[in-house]
Parts: C-alpha cells; sequence; structure tokens
C-alpha cells in the first residue's frame, strides 16, 4: 500500500512538472491555473520523497522553519505520507502561491503552511513551515480544521462583492504597521478568528483579565459566543497595542478569493499557562505581555495553582496573517504561527 502511494504521489508530481512545462511554452507568466499546477507537484513531490521532478531555478532560495536547505535534504520530503486538506492564496501579479496543508505523517497529521514564487517559468524560492503540535504554533492548534474552515473563507464571490487589490494591500500592511494612513475596513460582526487551523477560543476569566478595556469610539463588539467545553470564541480585532514588525511582508493578494496575507516575525515570551492539569504555555508578543503577566502574577498569589510549571523563556514567532475582505469588511482573520528561538530574523528579509 505504502508503495502505491508512493507511486501515485510520484506520478502526480511528474504530471504537474509536464502541465507546467506546457504553461510555460504558452505564456511568459504563470496564472492561477499554472500557479495551482506547481503547488500540487510541490506537495506531490512531498509525499513521493522525491524532488527531482520540480520545475526548480537554477538557483532556487528554500527555507524550512526559516533553515535554508536543499529540498532533498528538508524534513518534510522524508516524512509526508499523505494530503488531506488544503487552501491556496494564489497571486498571478506576484507569481506568488500561498498554501496551507493539512500534512499526514503516518498516523499523525501536521500543518504544513508558507510560500512559493515562480520566476522564468521556474520555482524561484520555497519558504516553508510546519506546526506538529500546540508548542510549535504557540498556543491553538487544529491540523484537521482546514477540513471544517467557517463558510466566511470558502464562498465564492462575485467580482462586485471584492476588495480592490489597493484596498487588500493597505489593509495586509496595517496588520503589523499602526501608521494611521494605513487603512482597513472594518470587522464583520460575524467575523471568525482562527490560529494554526483552529477557532480561537479562550477560559473566559484568562479573557476578561488580558482583553483591552471597551473603547467607547469602536462600535461594540458582539455577546462572545460560549463553547461545548466552557471557553469562549473571540472575536476577530486589531487592538491598538498589537505587535508590530516595520520589515512585515505584504505582497501576496489573491484578487478572486479578495484575500491578503501578511508574513512577520515577532518577538515575545512563551509563559506557563496554569489553569490547565497538567499546566500548558503560551507564547505572548512583548505588546501584548503587560496584561498577560498582570494576569498570571494574581493567579499564582491565589495559592489556587500549585502544579509545576514551565518559567518564561524568551522567543519569536513566524506570523504569516490571513484576511479576507468582502462586503467592505474584513470576514476572516487566520493566523498562522511558527515558533522560533529568541531574536531570530528573518532570512527572506534584508535589513
Amino acid at each position: 500500500m505504502k508503495r502505491k502511494t508512493r507511486f501515485i504521489a510520484s506520478l502526480a508530481s511528474t504530471l504537474a512538472a509536464a502541465l507546467f512545462s506546457q504553461y510555460a511554452a504558452a505564456t511568459t507568466t504563470c496564472d492561477r491555473a499554472c500557479l495551482t499546477h506547481v503547488a500540487d507537484g510541490l506537495l506531490g513531490s512531498m509525499v513521493a520523497h522525491d524532488p527531482s521532478a520540480l520545475p526548480l531555478s537554477t538557483g532556487y532560495k528554500a527555507t524550512e522553519n526559516a533553515v535554508p536547505a536543499a529540498l532533498s535534504m528538508m524534513t518534510i520530503w522524508r516524512t509526508a505520507t499523505g494530503i488531506k486538506h488544503k487552501y491556496y492564496v494564489i497571486d498571478p501579479k506576484s507569481e506568488q502561491l500561498f498554501l496551507v496543508v493539512t500534512i499526514s505523517e503516518g498516523a499523525g497529521n501536521a500543518l504544513l503552511f508558507g510560500r512559493l514564487k515562480v520566476r522564468d517559468q521556474s520555482i524561484s524560492e520555497i519558504e516553508l513551515y510546519t506546526d506538529r503540535s500546540r508548542s510549535d504554533g504557540g498556543f491553538q492548534f487544529d491540523a484537521d480544521g482546514l477540513g471544517k474552515l467557517p463558510d466566511a473563507w470558502t464562498i465564492d464571490l462575485a467580482p462586485q462583492r471584492r476588495a480592490s487589490r489597493a484596498q487588500l494591500i493597505s489593509a495586509g500592511r496595517s496588520i503589523f504597521d499602526t501608521d494611521p494612513a494605513l487603512t482597513s475596513p472594518p470587522f464583520a460582526a460575524s467575523c471568525v478568528m482562527m490560529e494554526n487551523g483552529k477557532v480561537v477560543a479562550e477560559n473566559p476569566d484568562v479573557l476578561k483579565e488580558v482583553m483591552p478595556p471597551p473603547d467607547k469610539s469602536q462600535p461594540s463588539l458582539p455577546p462572545l459566543h460560549q463553547n461545548a467545553d466552557g471557553t469562549v470564541s473571540i472575536p476577530c480585532g486589531s487592538p491598538p497595542f498589537r505587535p508590530t514588525d516595520r520589515h512585515a511582508r505584504t505582497d501576496i493578494v489573491d484578487e478572486e478569493q479578495s484575500v491578503v496575507v501578511s508574513l512577520a516575525t515577532v518577538p515575545g515570551v512563551v509563559e506557563p499557562y496554569v489553569i490547565t492539569k497538567p499546566t500548558e504555555s503560551a507564547f505572548v508578543p512583548d505588546a501584548m505581555l503587560k496584561p498577560y503577566v498582570d494576569m498570571l502574577t494574581k493567579q499564582q498569589a491565589s495559592g489556587r495553582f500549585v502544579l509545576a510549571a514551565l518559567k518564561p523563556t524568551r522567543a519569536s514567532v513566524t506570523v504569516a496573517q490571513m484576511h479576507r475582505i468582502y462586503d467592505g469588511k474584513v470576514q476572516g482573520m487566520h493566523l498562522l504561527e511558527k515558533l522560533g528561538p529568541p531574536e531570530a530574523m528573518s532570512p527572506w528579509v534584508e535589513k
């Protein structure tokens, strides 16, 4: 069965490479169909454990979890055994595609995200990140969440409902830049926030402590939704004290789906999360650290939380944040995150 699966994956990778060659012969750029075939071929080559059929540039740039390596040496090309779910953000103008994929690795599933870039009919850049657990991404995690995305991410949009490319770029840049000149539409009351494949939810007592006080100048938020497990879903929003990164990249825009992707690196601290048994941990950006530490201090002083807990430890996180905007409002937010060492720098940014 394993040999048959790998044969099918290898065949799919080879066919995708052949189709890509046909597109390359017909056009000087890579359109939506072309980029889709390239991405499908990339995933097929992972399952086949063979990147040799991919149309790579003579000199290509590639990283796995921010570490440069030839594709044949990357871990994901050794561990992937199947593709379960996928979501593509396709930008023919920049010849880039952002992918979020549920990848099977034997009995377990991982969440893969990243981007590829095509230049002169060859893959010139591949940037990949893989989360295999909650600790890989910071806190929230559901590798199978792509199979049950909220409607806001899946409905087809008529052209008149979409945001323009300029509007999407401005909104994308505003995620990690608080310059008032950068504008973003308001958040829809039904907007769903997701993180690493999971709809974001929090313990209501924790949320009460770390949420900012109401801003009377802003529209009131809808009532928080109570989940079956006692948590409450966190509404979409961009608080004024959100993390910033002056080197954030916003150059992937899918005009047909009305989606923009911004990538940034954010410093912070992995803090103990003491209300669970056993205790867990959560990455907290520096910009949002004070209310969390204040809450943690109260919890520890109460004497109710005495289990062993992780000591606060510096870290950084690579964030790829997707916004879907239509009907003049942000309808969906999805943060894809990969934890890294403190003071990490992106190899994709020239500083």
